[in-house]
């Protein structure tokens, strides 16, 4: 599983590793909303850009056309690895795309911050880390099943959709005072940890049915 996760490194394009780029309009844009001090606002901006580009990262990697991808699946399942493996490695990548993702991000605020002045510094601690997670898991796991049963371009187009719908849901549901506004407000690490944890394993289960009845 481990040579899997190798392979994917390996082909993934080098432009996706330029993914904060494209959030450099979004972090101007939103300059003054951002540097008001508000802690929570600040975390789920973070959490969601952190997560975007980890989503960006994952679907990039799965950039295929859909013969190509069926010799390529072809190849891989000739190797001594299950079907089940081969989606195991999908959704642990997603932690390792995550992690390339926080790293480029901080490296693209340090330049906005202290080499062009752009942006005022931002406090992002623990909870902020732990949204991005959940945000990176919670995107590309709607994304893997659609993928198998509908391939790539259907599954990125649903999960750019779903990073916008997220974004504005989000703020029009803390301007309320719903009870689930309430609780995302009070516990928003609990409440976006939980919804994420049983997308990504209704995910995972969906995406290894679906993988595993896949004739190549």
């Amino acid at each position: 599983m481990l040579q899997l996760m190798i392979k994917d490194l390996y082909i993934q394009k080098k432009s996706a590793y330029f993914a904060p780029l494209l959030l450099l309009g979004f972090f101007l844009s939103k300059q003054k909303e951002v540097s008001m001090g508000n802690a929570s606002i600040e975390n789920v901006v973070f959490g969601l850009s952190v997560g975007f580009i980890a989503y960006f990262m994952t679907m990039y990697s799965n950039f295929n056309t859909g013969e190509s991808e069926r010799l390529q699946n072809r190849l891989i399942l000739s190797l001594p690895v299950s079907r089940w493996e081969v989606i195991q490695a999908k959704y642990l990548m997603i932690a390792v795309w995550w992690v390339i993702s926080y790293i480029t991000y901080f490296i693209l605020i340090f330049l906005l911050n202290y080499v062009f002045n752009l942006l005022p510094q931002l406090s992002i601690g623990l909870h902020g880390t732990l949204l991005s997670f959940c945000f990176a898991y919670l995107l590309s796991s709607v994304f893997y099943p659609i993928h198998f049963k509908f391939g790539y371009r259907t599954s990125s187009l649903v999960g750019i959709l779903l990073f916008f719908l997220i974004t504005s849901s989000l703020g029009k549901l803390l301007g309320t005072n719903s009870g689930i506004s309430i609780v995302l407000q009070n516990h928003p690490i609990l409440s976006i940890a939980i919804v994420s944890l049983a997308v990504s394993s209704l995910s995972y289960f969906l995406s290894g049915k679906i993988f595993a009845k896949t004739d190549f």
